[in-house]
């Protein structure tokens, strides 16, 4: 199990059984994507719409194994949706941009690239970065009492360190930073022509530009853990996801525009960032009015959220589907924009590099020359096989037989 380390926030009476709800100034270790059974004596909190979702503590060790076995680390979009999202952001793009990524081998490529980073943050995978957590998300609304927009937060880094404390930011993210930094090293590397290097950056770049879009990375309220919503992240990026994949795709390819190159993409970003904060309302809007009716709670079942047959999850991701049309379908407009905005990034990377031509990065491999050695071997045995067969059906002839004279035995 993946844990966010987070600072306590502000809390009035009502809110103490809530998980970040503690003793002022103290930091506490929330477990991201466990459900509540996990969290011993910390029931679901009385801040949303409609009754506190159904709870049914576990009632053996196996129960609570089975659920931390099961429960999985809040990061970005699913695996599906970071690949959704790069597809479209490559057929966005100007020849011969696009030409660089949309072969098959190369677009299948760089989607992986753009997975790649949510293995780096898993404790358990063989490429853990101790690093790399805080680099999918920035909980903004942790780390200034400023309102919505934020105008005055500083996107310097180096201010917001001055301002907030190193360690405030390993707390709470740095998505914005970490997407700028990877847009400076594919400009790198495509002006260098690095092919391993160019797919790389270009994979960190896809992520991590898909994660400071992803609303519910925006806020200390990740999971919904605060608002009676816990679970609430994995139903929206994974579970949604899983069960409506061709609604997603269309709604990634409404309103394709020209790409744009980005004079200040430091600021953009930090522009997407808020933009992305401002659709936290309507899914947790969305997905309480999902529990009241149908009395289910995702947090509690883990092993749904890619089970799109499950019938007892059916009713909740039908109803938060619907809820959320009726908002807007921010998440779809989220990962519209996440796509959108990624083709300008990469645009923009390559107008900085000088517009290099188009030189396929990975290039269908090509079959090679089979080795004559093996062909003439066989050949020269097989003559030979042939001669000793021939050989042993026409014995030698007799002595004295001349030419015209027919063997004895024939």
């Amino acid at each position: 199990m993946t844990t966010r380390r987070t600072a306590a926030p502000r809390c009035a009476a009502a809110d103490t059984a809530a998980p970040r709800c503690a003793a002022a100034g103290t930091a506490t270790v929330v477990a991201v994507g466990a459900p509540p059974a996990l969290r011993v004596g910390v029931p679901p909190t009385a801040k949303h719409n409609g009754p506190a979702p159904h709870f049914v503590a576990p009632r053996s060790a196996l129960a609570v194994a089975l659920l931390v076995a099961l429960a999985a680390p809040a990061f970005g979009w699913s695996r599906a949706g970071h690949a959704l999202i790069t597809e479209e952001a490559v057929e966005r793009l100007p020849e011969p941009l696009r030409g660089r990524f949309a072969q098959e081998s190369a677009l299948g490529r760089l989607k992986d690239a753009s997975i790649a980073p949510d293995d780096w943050g898993k404790k358990g995978s063989d490429h853990y970065r101790p690093d790399e957590q805080p680099r999918h998300f920035l909980n903004i609304d942790a780390l200034t009492d400023q309102p919505y927009p934020f105008k005055d937060f500083p996107r310097d880094r180096a201010k917001a360190a001055e301002q907030f404390g190193a360690d405030a930011l390993a707390r709470h993210g740095s998505v914005p930073w970490a997407a700028a930094d990877a847009l400076s090293r594919l400009t790198d590397a495509l002006t260098a022509s690095r092919t391993d290097a160019v797919f790389r950056e270009a994979g960190m770049l896809a992520h991590y530009a898909a994660d400071l879009h992803m609303p519910l990375h925006t806020t200390a309220n990740y999971d919904g853990q605060e608002t009676g919503n816990h679970g609430v992240h994995k139903a929206v990026e994974v579970g949604l996801v899983a069960r409506y994949e061709d609604f997603y795709r269309s709604e990634l390819r409404r309103g394709r525009r020209q790409e744009a190159f980005l004079d200040d993409p430091d600021d953009r970003l930090f522009d997407w960032l808020t933009a992305a904060h401002g659709r936290v309302k309507p899914i947790l809007e969305a997905d309480s009015v999902a529990r009241h009716r149908t009395r289910y709670n995702p947090a509690q079942h883990p092993e749904d959220l890619d089970d799109v047959a499950s019938k007892r999850a059916r009713p909740y991701y039908e109803t938060l589907r619907q809820e959320l049309k009726r908002r807007g379908s921010p998440e779809a407009a989220a990962m519209r924009d996440a796509a959108a905005h990624l083709a300008d990034l990469l645009y923009t990377a390559w107008v900085r590099a000088g517009k290099p031509p188009e030189h396929p990065v990975s290039p269908e491999p090509q079959e090679e020359p089979q080795p004559m050695t093996h062909y003439l071997i066989f050949a020269a045995a097989a003559a030979l096989l042939l001669s000793l067969l021939w050989s042993r059906r026409r014995p030698p002839k007799p002595d004295g037989a001349g030419p015209n004279q027919t063997p004895p035995g024939e």
